[in-house]
């Protein structure tokens, strides 16, 4: 019996010290993780700060060019090319959290900030023949940052596109809006392939992708928005759909649903 208490005395002490060590390292490949994300973060901001300046004014002379010659060709296409540029320049600025500190907010209405989503993604949903079905009350409206909202629903909005491209027909993406448990839950789903576990786990970390050109911010970016407002941004996946659900708290809605 001594010696079973001793062996049992000594294997624990023994996992203690290992499992110590461990926590160890792992604190400091966390601190030292978020360090260089916090140095991304500077450096990301000042650089695309470079190209925000002379890309605000290509974007205004072309917004002239549109008024003074509506008729002239390709100008919408490049309308369109320079706000997706804008908006992957926004990912990068917001992979700093200083961005966030600086938006403004105001009362949003959920169902025109995903009306105007789809309008700026009309030329890929229909590239892509996806049928797109909102079911949001016009009434619901939330106090928020418009650009910050605007640019996490436009990022899920694109990525279910791309999941549907190599889709057979019957392409749908469902947006809704409920509310749980004191939680506003906008969620956005498409029957796209399905995305394994082992890609959940890792799917809102920096530079994870599965795009052959991704840069893997984008999702990390949503995820960093909906965290400032002490809300959720989760994935689940099955054969049939994959849906990202937003989850705010309520505290937030100015206008509930009717």
């Amino acid at each position: 019996r001594q010696f079973d208490t001793f062996s049992y005395e000594m294997v624990s002490t023994s996992i203690h010290l290992k499992n110590k060590v461990i926590d160890q390292k792992t604190t400091f490949i966390n601190e030292n993780h978020k360090d260089k994300l916090a140095l991304l973060g500077q450096i990301s901001s000042s650089f695309v700060h470079e190209f925000r300046n002379p890309l605000t004014a290509v974007m205004g002379f072309n917004k002239i060019l549109r008024k003074e010659f509506p008729d002239m060709k390709y100008l919408d296409i490049m309308e369109y090319e320079l706000n997706q540029l804008n908006f992957r320049i926004s990912q990068f600025l917001h992979t700093s959290k200083a961005e966030f500190n600086e938006e403004i907010i105001m009362d949003i209405s959920i169902r025109d900030l995903i009306e105007e989503i789809r309008q700026l993604s009309y030329a890929n949903i229909i590239d892509t023949n996806v049928k797109v079905e909102i079911d949001v009350p016009e009434d619901l409206i939330i106090k928020a940052s418009r650009n910050g909202l605007k640019q996490v629903a436009l990022n899920l909005f694109v990525n279910s596109i791309d999941a549907l491209k190599n889709q057979p027909p019957q392409r749908v993406i469902k947006v809704k809006s409920t509310i749980k448990n004191n939680q506003l839950v906008i969620s956005l789903s498409n029957n796209g392939p399905m995305i394994a576990n082992e890609i959940i786990e890792s799917i809102f970390e920096p530079f994870f992708t599965t795009k052959e050109l991704g840069t893997g911010i984008g999702l990390y970016v949503c995820k960093k928005i909906i965290d400032s407002y002490n809300g959720d941004l989760v994935c689940t996946s099955n054969p049939e759909w994959t849906e990202f659900s937003i989850y705010l708290p309520d505290s937030i809605i100015i206008n509930p649903p009717q």
